[in-house]
């Protein structure tokens, strides 16, 4: 009786995480192409002019998202233009990934490999929050083939404390399959809204922002765990890059909004403006984690600046 009992259990979970991702996949389809990178495959909108006197620019998301959201806030503003690149990280939105694709150095190394097989040649890298780390990591490594840096309210040091429960949990063999293909796909779609609220506290989301951003994504199972993982992880990789912020010597712009609960701007950005030489920061009065969305025009106006310095 019990091993009908687990067979049946599991042909629910089954099928909760199935319906799940068939909807997820269906309100949010892919919107770009997809590029190989060894032996994974990394979901890419190549957006704007090819010709354009300003450098290209790589936007690179944060957690929980997926490259929509760089895309709605920035991407299709900027590449009327120029050129844009935005992708999927490894692991997430339509990308796949290998078991160490939580590593930084993995996961800027395969978008390097993108802007190489799309002959992407020294550009603007721009990321928000965990792509801040990331785009980093990418700096740290590919300096000397970018034009710029800018940081939205990057993870960049290491900060007290852990990570919410259900990112650790995600990992546990029993409670983590459980947690992914039954408590996530109901509870996590119910709890949506209450969740953007609050990343975007203390201002307003996008009018339909949870429809626009594809973040149904998040709550299909290889996606959380994903996203999980690379929360989760994190701060061991903070850690082994946080003390190489110096050698950085290309052009870096950190931004980050006075009012942003989820990533300190004291430990974080303010602390990158002192390691990195020359790095400018700009402070948005009154602006949470989601500054790339409610202070744009802002944001634009630095990675022009940026760009006019780059421009030979």
């Amino acid at each position: 009786m019990s091993l009908v009992i687990l067979a049946a259990l599991l042909l629910i979970l089954s099928g909760v995480s199935g319906c799940a991702s068939w909807t997820a996949e269906r309100k949010a389809p892919p919107i770009g192409a997809f590029i190989e990178v060894g032996d994974e495959r990394i979901h890419v909108v190549d957006a704007g002019p090819r010709n354009s006197d300003k450098p290209p620019l790589i936007l690179i998301h944060g957690a929980s998202v997926n490259l929509r959201d760089m895309k709605l806030a920035l991407g299709d503003t900027l590449s009327a233009d120029r050129r844009v690149i935005m992708v999927d990280r490894p692991g997430r939105g339509y990308s796949t990934r290998n078991g160490q694709g939580h590593q930084l150095t993995v996961q800027a190394s395969a978008i390097k490999a993108v802007a190489d097989e799309l002959e992407v040649e020294n550009p603007v890298v721009v990321g928000q929050s965990f792509g801040g780390a990331v785009a980093l990591n990418y700096a740290l490594q590919y300096q000397e083939e970018m034009s710029g840096l800018v940081l939205l309210a990057p993870v960049s040091h290491e900060w007290p404390g852990g990570v919410a429960w259900y990112n650790n949990v995600s990992s546990w063999p029993v409670a983590g399959f459980l947690l992914r293909r039954l408590l996530v796909p109901i509870y996590g779609q119910l709890t949506a809204e209450k969740n953007i609220n609050g990343s975007f506290a203390p201002n307003a989301a996008p009018e339909n922002y949870y429809e626009n951003s594809g973040l149904v994504l998040l709550f299909r199972a290889r996606d959380f765990k994903a996203n999980a993982s690379d929360v989760s992880n994190l701060k061991d990789q903070i850690l082994k890059q946080q003390d190489r912020y110096g050698e950085l010597r290309l052009p870096v712009s950190v931004v980050t909004g006075t009012a942003d609960t989820t990533v300190s701007p004291q430990i974080h950005s303010a602390q990158l403006e002192q390691d990195i030489p020359g790095a400018t920061l700009t402070l948005l009065p009154g602006t949470g984690h989601a500054l790339h969305h409610v202070e744009t025009q802002k944001i634009i106006d630095i990675i022009n600046s940026m760009s006019e310095q780059a421009i030979p």
